[in-house]
């Protein structure tokens, strides 16, 4: 792939995924929805490991989460196995606001695809296998990002 394509190509994504990012429910920064939605995708989770999943420091990740705690979002209990560590999980509300937030980034992404033209939309759908492997690509067997 040529320079040009590749740069329309990230440009092209960053931009969706920043937009896509900014429809939410509740005033919450970009932050503190990765946080709530890692949560959901990992949960029982401590803050250690919350805070390596997000690429934080774990201060950072304290004060987010005490955020989200005060916000109703999420729950942190002590955990049985390390009393110095807590469990993370979602409250059913913070399972509603996961789901709205989801919903309406669909909701904003059908609103927009349908002033496409049913080629260009097909177009998009024939490429979703490929973007996918190409996400898939850049992580290793277990998961964890490469380089």
């Amino acid at each position: 792939m040529s320079q040009y394509h590749l740069t329309r190509l990230r440009m092209t994504l960053g931009r969706l995924g920043r937009l896509l990012r900014q429809q939410n429910t509740e005033d919450l920064s970009y932050a503190l929805m990765s946080l709530l939605f890692t949560i959901d995708r990992t949960q029982p989770i401590t803050a250690g490991d919350l805070a390596q999943e997000e690429g934080v420091s774990p201060p950072s990740v304290t004060r987010s989460l005490g955020r989200l705690v005060d916000l109703g979002l999420v729950t942190r209990d002590p955990n049985p196995e390390d009393r110095r560590a807590a469990v993370i999980r979602l409250t059913d509300k913070g399972g509603r606001e996961c789901e709205a937030i989801r919903n309406d980034r669909e909701v904003w992404l059908a609103r927009h695809l349908s002033r496409l033209s049913e080629e260009d939309v097909q177009i998009i759908v024939a490429a979703l296998p490929a973007l996918e492997r190409l996400v898939e690509a850049t992580f290793d067997e277990s998961g964890a990002p490469l380089d």
